[in-house]
């Protein structure tokens, strides 16, 4: 029978993994496609039409930028590295950081370039310096993709095929993952110097990393005078929302549209993490171990989602009342139940042994019962004496 070892009820700032209500202060009327996100938990909290194709034009770019920050971050390229742009990537059409064909420039440059700008001529040239040829570089973006969930992308390395924003979205919680993205993603204006002495400036056409509390950075679009997209990402505290939205009608709705829903995913929730992986959470007596007894410490911890109305939650360690030795170190010897404060249970979080515990041998046992005939003899002379 199993034994509740302890049952804590703790004040957070918010949190849980229920099923969110939606946010109905949120009007997507204008847009063809709109998504808002936690990203610490993966919670959807509004969505509208998010697995339908968009033209989101500068965020078809997404999965090729991942592909140029993951070798920045996996030092395939470095930014000192001395990148020759080809007239094949001066020639990418769209918003550019107007490189000329056969211009060397570090590869830091471009890298800024990229991540502020999206721009075309810099993603390419970093890929083709990356992955040695188009074809390279497109299998380094489609196994990004793959390993997301999405679809290949079809031969076009920065024009790419119709997305949709669920497919951007998981490209997008990776890409805020690199290092190499985030040294750039909040910066609103830059220069990027040429071998001329001229310089292109940088003006990063997500406006919301000046003007929204928290907003760290990722990308827009447009196609044509209509169909305008972003993706935003902003963090407050320890919760961070990731908002997408596709076709609308001009610049000034899409950037509404997304911080309307970042607006109301702070008003509504916030994420915490349940605990530090490493606490202990009670011992559990071994059968025939050495040592006697496994302490049950919490593998992995949980982050969950909680309106903030609601910041009460139950915290119950449910372990066995006897293991049977040997036991591995790190080996599932109970788990760590989460609830709100109504007893819905929120999140289930693994408990495992903080150390080996071995199969004790038959001299362990001897000296064992020695000991304990030796204290039950000095006892009964206590008591007689």
């Amino acid at each position: 029978m199993k034994r509740i070892v302890c049952s804590i009820l703790m004040l957070l700032l918010l949190c849980s993994a229920v099923k969110a209500e939606p946010l109905t202060a949120v009007d997507a009327a204008d847009a063809a496609a709109a998504l808002l996100v936690n990203t610490e938990t993966g919670t959807v909290l509004f969505e509208k039409n998010a697995d339908a194709p968009v033209d989101a034009a500068g965020l078809k770019r997404l999965p090729a930028l991942l592909a140029v920050c993951r070798a920045f971050d996996d030092g395939i390229i470095a930014e000192e590295t001395v990148v020759t742009v080809s007239a094949e990537a001066a020639g990418i059409r769209g918003t550019t950081a107007f490189i000329a064909p056969n211009e060397r420039i570090a590869a830091g440059g471009l890298l800024k370039a990229a991540v502020m700008l999206t721009a075309g001529d810099a993603i390419y040239a970093l890929l083709l310096s990356a992955y040695h040829d188009e074809y390279g570089a497109l299998g380094a973006v489609n196994n990004l993709l793959c390993a997301s969930g999405a679809s290949p992308a079809d031969n076009s390395l920065c024009e790419g095929r119709e997305f949709t924003l669920r497919e951007l979205m998981k490209i997008s919680s990776e890409l805020v993952k690199s290092p190499a993205f985030l040294r750039y993603s909040s910066v609103y204006t830059d220069t990027l110097p040429h071998e001329n002495a001229k310089a292109t400036e940088l003006t990063n056409p997500n406006r919301l990393v000046r003007h929204y509390s928290g907003c760290f950075g990722l990308a827009t679009g447009s196609v044509g005078a209509s169909l305008y997209s972003a993706a935003v990402i902003a963090r407050r505290g320890t919760t961070t929302f990731l908002a997408l939205a596709a076709g609308l009608p001009d610049s000034s709705s899409r950037f509404r549209l997304v911080s309307d829903m970042l607006d109301a995913g702070f008003a509504a929730y916030r994420a915490v993490s349940v605990d530090e992986s490493g606490r202990s959470f009670g011992s559990v007596s071994v059968r025939g171990g050495e040592p006697r007894k496994a302490e049950a410490v919490l593998g992995s911890g949980a982050c969950l989602l909680l309106p903030v109305n609601d910041t009460r939650i139950v915290k119950e360690a449910v372990l066995p009342d006897e293991l049977e030795a040997p036991i591995d170190e790190g080996a599932a010897i109970g788990r760590l139940i989460i609830k709100n404060s109504s007893g819905d249970i929120l999140a289930e979080a693994p408990l495992i042994a903080a150390y080996e515990i071995k199969k004790a041998s038959y001299k362990d046992e001897f000296l064992k019962l020695a000991l304990n005939w030796i204290h039950a003899e000095d006892a009964t002379k206590d008591r007689s004496g």
